[in-house]
């Protein structure tokens, strides 16, 4: 039974709450959802380099040394996605 000075009911500051922490697990899984992009190209530059190494063997510390480079890029957007999660987090 609800007393009527219990602080659990709709009009209760703990409501609104509630829909902020919604909020953010929403902006969460929207801000990490790019993070599947740089797993699939992670997966596409590495199966071009396998490609094009068993292509061209000769050529395999130029191709390696590029496609870290390009690992990098991609790794690097990723890592700007944390930063992000974690000032969604701290507002």
């Amino acid at each position: 039974m609800i007393k009527s000075n219990d602080a659990s009911g709709p009009g209760s500051p703990e409501v609104p709450l509630l829909f902020i922490k919604a909020a953010k697990v929403l902006a969460f899984s929207i801000a990490f959802l790019p993070l599947l992009g740089c797993a699939i190209g992670t997966g596409i530059l590495f199966a071009a380099l396998v490609k094009a190494t068993a292509y061209a063997p000769e050529t395999e510390d130029s191709l390696f040394n590029y496609s870290m480079l390009g690992f990098a890029f991609i790794e690097s957007f990723a890592f700007m996605l944390f930063g992000i999660a974690g000032l969604i987090y701290s507002f």
